[in-house]
């Protein structure tokens, strides 16, 4: 019997990447909610909702086994935050009441690696080590990250009080398998502060958010963080050498990482999910000519 699985935001980069893992996978009956269609033939049901509608959210879901939730504004860029603030913590809480009220045990969350706010956290002396992994408090330092970690919240609430067991997946900054000609390049100095140069294949997430959802019995009630990236930095130089260079309270951290490897730890999904990023910008922009 095939599991039938909701997936918010099923339109967006990372929500048709997703359609695309469950259907070659097998054994889902995957239903697409979003404001807009995803292409044809991607879903064995698309639904038209606005996830600010609790109403709608509640019908949505009703019937469903579990929840992929990646509907939210993806960033600060096009919307006011407090509008990016409002609507995405309203999606969560949303999806959170529906699944409790509908008995949905399973939900994999879309959070974000700019919960964590790295700089900040250096002011605050909340970083010890890099790479960094789940155990580093967050520290959000704008309305898109703030709405991201209140979501986290959310998910754990539901948890305490209805059992619902979510995996949160802190998710570096998504390429799409057909933007590595432009947003592919290797970041500089312009991006110093977006997140440490991480970045992650919108397939490789869909696959963290696949073995997020067939892992969650094992992982028990709750709220449980992953980061989710590549397994490479987004930088042709060594963050060795990068990371001193534009964000020196980090020099001493940063020394300890080697190669091209990234700033943010991957082990814990590696070793609880199975996880294994599949793509590197370093192969794909070469293929995207």
């Amino acid at each position: 019997m095939s599991t039938k699985v909701a997936v918010t935001g099923a339109s967006g980069r990372v929500g048709r990447a997703v359609l695309a893992e469950l259907a070659a996978a097998g054994g889902y009956e995957v239903w697409a909610v979003d404001r807009s269609l995803p292409p044809a033939g991607s879903a064995g049901r698309a639904l038209l909702v606005d996830l600010a509608d609790a109403g709608s959210v509640y019908g949505a879901l009703s019937g469903a086994d579990a929840v992929i939730h990646l509907g939210a504004y993806p960033s600060t860029a096009h919307h006011p935050g407090e509008q990016v603030f409002t609507n995405n913590t309203a999606a969560s809480a949303h999806v959170a009441a529906a699944a409790a009220g509908l008995g949905i045990k399973r939900v994999v969350y879309a959070s974000s690696i700019t919960t964590y706010g790295l700089e900040e956290q250096v002011r605050r002396g909340g970083v010890t080590s890099l790479p960094a992994d789940e155990s580093v408090g967050p520290a959000p330092d704008d309305f898109y990250a703030l709405s991201k970690r209140v979501g986290e919240e959310i998910f754990t609430l539901a948890g305490q009080e209805h059992g619902l067991r979510t995996a949160s997946l802190r998710i570096a900054l998504v390429i799409g398998a057909d933007e590595y000609a432009e947003r592919g390049a290797p970041r500089g100095q312009r991006d110093a502060s977006a997140g440490l140069w991480a970045y992650v294949d919108a397939r490789d997430v869909a696959q963290a958010a696949r073995l997020a959802l067939e892992h969650l019995d094992d992982l028990g009630p709750g709220n449980h963080p992953f980061n989710v990236g590549a397994a490479d930095a987004h930088s042709e130089e060594p963050l060795a050498v990068v990371i001193p260079r534009f964000v020196p309270e980090l020099a001493s951290l940063a020394a300890g990482l080697t190669g091209t490897e990234p700033a943010y730890s991957i082990e814990k999904a590696r070793r609880l999910l199975g996880y294994a990023p599949r793509y590197s910008w370093r192969t794909e922009r070469a293929g995207a000519g």
